[in-house]
């Protein structure tokens, strides 16, 4: 017996021994080939970044009468103005990537170490203390870094996305037109990549000149833009296409579609041959004609732009101004573009104007709200313009809505239906 029991055990002990043996080897495999996998991810996203570079020098830089720095980064190329240490046009191509990328915002402000003149830098839009506990105070002038090229156009390469925090990249904006009307654009263009799955141009940049204001402490006496444009070009052969977007520097109640304009007036506005290497055929088509209609701009069909804020009456809002309304009680006009009933919780979802992942604006009618309607809102309400009054709060997203609890809270707006 003990013969055999020993037997046993040297068996078991050299079956163990392989079987680990080969699950380190099957696990060390994995690991090279995970190793191997970040690898060609981060080839390929050079490459792509080459590919970019390469095409916006294939259609030309934009031609500038004053003699610009030309700053070529990975993902973006500037055109800066040494006079004003900002840019006067910022270059780089939105490409599908942007849909999926993953990459978080870097915040890594900083110097562009290839202007030779010098860029803006921190002090030009806030002064930082340390106090004695290690902690940071900050004394801000008003005005937010405002990106030119979005970081957020970026988010599929961390190299580009951290270039876009370059100062070269930055200028003096007004939180109002930062956080809210310039990032609502950014976001349109994004949104016309992913529904049209290819890449554009975009060129944006300020209007620069000698007799806009000055920001107060900046230590480079930076101006502040009063105007800021951004352009999207569709140059392929088959559907030839461009706008321009013209905005004020402060919070725009008009839809994104009232601020477009035709990169031909841009260009006599600002004196750049944007694109300069255009056969006079293509010119036709992409820079004297602006058709903001031409443009896949919604999450689906459908969807809707919110409306005219000027033209509501004094009292009533539009969706995109719902979020600066949140906490108090007002009443916001849209199209219910979607609606949704629960049948487990008996409930009804709407969202107006953009439809879900999209959405801007939602209303929330619970079970014992829906109890007191006449009608099957999910059914009588779709496709229809109506108006809800009742306490804006935002939901764990961020998404501002209301929840509404009686009939009277909703009415048909009369005006659009």
């Amino acid at each position: 017996m003990n013969y055999l029991l020993t037997l046993t055990l040297l068996l078991f002990s050299f079956h163990s021994a392989f079987a680990q043996t080969e699950l380190e080897k099957k696990t060390a495999e994995l690991k090279l080939l995970k190793s191997k996998e970040q690898t060609l991810i981060s080839e390929i996203e050079v490459l792509k970044l080459d590919g970019s570079l390469e095409s916006i020098k294939a259609i030309g830089y934009p031609q500038h009468a004053k003699n610009l720095e030309i700053l070529e980064h990975a993902g973006m190329v500037i055109g800066f103005d040494c006079d004003y240490k900002m840019a006067s046009w910022v270059f780089h191509i939105l490409t599908p990537d942007v849909s999926f990328g993953s990459v978080s915002r870097s915040n890594d402000f900083r110097t562009d170490e290839k202007s030779k003149c010098g860029t803006a830098e921190e002090a030009d839009y806030f002064l930082k203390t340390e106090s004695p506990d290690g902690t940071f105070e900050y004394d801000g002038f008003g005005f937010d870094r405002g990106h030119l090229a979005p970081s957020a156009d970026f988010r599929w390469s961390a190299n580009a996305l951290s270039e876009s925090y370059y100062y070269s990249n930055m200028t003096p904006q007004r939180p109002e037109f930062n956080r809210e009307s310039w990032a609502s654009l950014e976001d349109l263009l994004r949104r016309i990549v992913d529904q049209e799955k290819k890449s554009f141009y975009i060129i944006t940049g300020p209007i620069l000149h000698d007799s806009l204001p000055e920001l107060g402490r900046s230590v480079n006496k930076l101006k502040v833009p009063e105007l800021y444009y951004k352009i999207i070009v569709d140059a392929s052969a088959e559907n030839p296409r461009g706008m321009a977007f013209l905005m004020p520097n402060k919070r725009c109640e008009e839809r994104l579609s009232s601020y477009v304009i035709s990169i031909d007036s841009l260009e006599r506005l600002t004196g750049i041959n944007f694109f300069p290497s255009l056969t006079q055929i293509q010119e036709a088509k992409i820079e004297k004609t602006s058709d903001f209609s031409a443009w896949l701009t919604q999450g689906r069909i459908g969807d809707v732009e919110p409306l005219n804020a000027f033209e509501l009456p004094k009292g009533y809002f539009n969706t995109r101004q719902a979020a600066s309304k949140v906490g108090s009680t007002a009443t916001i006009v849209g199209k219910v573009v979607s609606a949704r009933y629960i049948p487990k919780s008996e409930s009804t979802f709407l969202n107006l104007d953009q439809s879900f992942p999209n959405q801007i604006f939602s209303i929330m009618i619970w079970k014992d709200g829906r109890r007191n309607f006449s009608y099957k809102p999910e059914i009588e309400l779709e496709g229809k313009y109506i108006e809800v009054k009742g306490k804006i709060e935002l939901d764990k997203n961020g998404i501002p809505g209301m929840t509404v609890t009686k009939e009277s809270q909703i009415k048909i707006w009369e005006e659009l239906n």
